[in-house]
């Protein structure tokens, strides 16, 4: 039997059309956060819009005006309340780190165990100030530029949203138009499949929000609790890192058991950790099942392994896109579950009036 590439290629189309789509998203990886930032805001704004619409009946482009003025005094608000409390608590931070390094070494130093000692001394060595100013500033370094560079992406992402929400019937009507153009196997091939792989993200993504947002306020209840200082910076830390999953525990403790640390000593720290480990378990056992339910649900050790890997591809924004896309490949490729039609279909917006 000889080997046809023209029917190769025509029964795999498919994966042909998925596989070029996976190369060109890799090829704008470097703007990729943008891109991911303005499909959020679309996302979240099509569905209150929707939501208002379907209860109010009011004119869809004056809802979209009401919620980006409500996003621009909310921004305000904590640029002018919250920013400059946040920026005092990190030059404070920053500034006890010291202190809290050598309490943790002081303690190290009491510990008289054979087996704990070698693991201590290792620490010793880590914690040292030398090495840990070198890493301070490379870490404050990256911190500022990534923030500068994410700043101004949410910005941009937030114009662009605005512009395409207020045109989005018009650019949905373009977008089915393919439908009679020479694209038209392409489209009918990955129509349904994108449809349905923006909403698995935008779902996950508003779910990882809300789950974040109450970690956050259950960690400024304990850290309040517990009497530890910079709250605001903290919770920030926490509400940011809340949006990765597990790993994302894991880099929030770190600066919150530091802080403890300087502001009660050891047995303040080992408090915080317990802290830590209540809403963790309020999390997987309380918030995860009833906000991500079982769909989304996946192994901590496989999380971790997807995290990995999808931030050596694509970088940060892998570790907050590598579970949806792996979810969904999943179901796509491994379960065989096809898209349905209705999926484009209720994409369509309400009308003008």
């Amino acid at each position: 039997m000889t080997f046809n590439i023209k029917e190769f290629t025509r029964e795999n189309k498919v994966i042909f059309i998925l596989a070029a789509f996976a190369v060109l998203l890799f090829l704008f990886r470097d703007m990729f956060g943008l891109v991911f930032i303005t499909y959020v805001m679309c996302f979240i704004t099509h569905s209150a819009t929707e939501a208002i619409h379907k209860k109010f009946k009011i004119n869809r482009r004056l809802i979209i005006l009401g919620i980006y003025l409500v996003f621009l005094v909310a921004i305000a608000a904590l640029i002018l309340l919250v920013m400059p409390r946040l920026l005092n608590e990190a030059k404070s931070f920053g500034e006890q780190i010291p202190v809290s390094l050598r309490k943790i070494e002081a303690w190290a130093a009491t510990v008289d165990n054979s087996y704990a000692m070698p693991a201590f001394e290792r620490l010793k060595e880590f914690l040292t100030p030398d090495q840990m100013l070198l890493r301070g500033w490379a870490i404050g370094r990256a911190f500022l530029e990534k923030g500068l560079q994410y700043g101004s992406w949410f910005f941009i992402g937030l114009l662009f949203s605005f512009l395409i929400m207020l045109d989005l019937p018009k650019l949905l009507r373009g977008v089915r138009g393919l439908r009679f153009t020479r694209l038209s196997e392409v489209y009918e091939e990955t129509a349904g499949s994108v449809v349905l792989f923006a909403k698995v993200v935008g779902e996950n993504f508003r779910a990882q929000l809300i789950i974040s947002a109450v970690n956050t306020v259950l960690t400024a209840i304990g850290l309040y609790i517990l009497g530890v200082k910079a709250v605001v910076l903290l919770c920030t830390v926490v509400f940011f890192c809340g949006l990765m999953p597990v790993l994302g525990v894991f880099i929030s403790s770190v600066p919150i058991f530091l802080m403890a640390v300087n502001t009660g000593g050891i047995v303040l720290g080992l408090w915080s950790l317990v802290m830590i480990v209540i809403i963790h378990a309020i999390e997987a056992y309380i918030l995860n099942p009833r906000i991500v339910s079982a769909v989304m649900s996946i192994n901590p050790v496989m999380t971790l392994i997807i995290l990995y890997i999808a931030h050596s591809l694509i970088g940060i924004w892998g570790m907050l896109l590598g579970i949806p896309i792996s979810v969904y490949i999943y179901r796509q490729i491994v379960l065989g579950q096809k898209p349905q039609r209705k999926d484009e279909e209720n994409t369509d917006v309400g009308g003008e009036g």
